[in-house]
């Protein structure tokens, strides 16, 4: 099924492709971050490196080198935490969040029962682009449950969204589907998503 790219995942596409210095609209800290730490996991330092600006590594490098007690570096560190490691997770939803949604607007619509938790999605390879789209899918099967409450699911699950943490509400909302058909479970029953049920593509934007 095809999904809709929420408004904080187009604006980061969009900038990440056509930003400038100027620009008043800038991608989520949270889905930069996650972005690069995947790159950095997959490609450890000198594969990041590769994609930073040569400006900034030689300015970084000539700070680095002036910071001899180390406060400089000390102080970029000290207090703050990555929000995201750059995996993606699917919630499941008893609504449509719409397109300006956050994670703390899903708490009203995301299952809650016993055995939920959101699951981690792979993606593919983006496809070529073809007619002017470009769309990935999940590369392998994704299981939710059991739901071992006496009232299994306890909902009907309509939509799906994808997120940048694995529970809470500190995170972004990147992308959503509708399901063909809504769904439930009863106790003791799992939900699976099949390889390739979910597809996202740039020619999945709206206005």
């Amino acid at each position: 099924m095809s999904g809709y790219l929420t408004q904080i995942a187009e604006r980061s596409a969009l900038q990440y492709a056509a930003s400038t210095a100027g620009t008043s609209s800038v991608p989520s800290t949270t889905l930069l971050r996650s972005y690069l730490n995947r790159l950095y996991q997959q490609q450890g330092l000198a594969g990041l490196a590769g994609y930073l600006p040569v400006g900034f590594l030689s300015g970084f490098a000539t700070q680095a080198k002036a910071d001899t007690s180390g406060a400089w570096l000390s102080g970029l560190i000290n207090g703050r935490t990555d929000s995201g490691d750059g995996t993606l997770y699917l919630a499941l939803l008893t609504g449509d969040p719409g397109r300006q949604t956050g994670l703390p607007d899903l708490t009203a619509l995301e299952v809650t029962a016993t055995g939920y938790s959101r699951q981690s999605l792979p993606f593919s390879l983006a496809t070529t682009p073809n007619a002017g789209g470009s769309a990935v899918s999940n590369s392998a099967p994704v299981f939710f449950g059991p739901f071992t409450a006496s009232g299994g699911l306890g909902v009907v699950v309509t939509h799906a969204a994808l997120v940048t943490a694995p529970s809470g509400s500190a995170g972004a909302v990147t992308a959503v589907w509708q399901l063909d058909s809504p769904v439930s479970a009863s106790q003791n029953e799992n939900l699976m998503l099949n390889t390739a049920g979910l597809t996202i593509g740039l020619d999945s934007w709206q206005s």
